[in-house]
């Protein structure tokens, strides 16, 4: 099993409602997530970073591991 590495950026639309901007972005390790995360908080209404373990040549992936989150955000549940 290999782990994976993202980072998703969202905001709030006029009503409030909360969604994700683009697609997350897959980075190399956590450190580097945490890394790209803390950057972007600022920028956006909520930032969340999390990994997955994920079987090499599949698409098979383990559930989401958060693992920083700033601001607003959508359950990964």
């Amino acid at each position: 099993m290999d782990q994976i590495y993202f980072v998703a950026v969202f905001e709030q639309g006029d009503g409030g409602e909360l969604f994700r901007v683009g697609e997350p972005q897959r980075c190399g390790s956590e450190e580097q997530a945490r890394t790209v995360a803390r950057d972007l908080a600022s920028k956006h209404a909520g930032v969340i970073a999390w990994s997955q373990e994920t079987k090499q040549g599949t698409e098979k992936y383990g559930p989401p591991i958060v693992f920083y989150t700033a601001g607003e955000v959508i359950d990964m549940k």
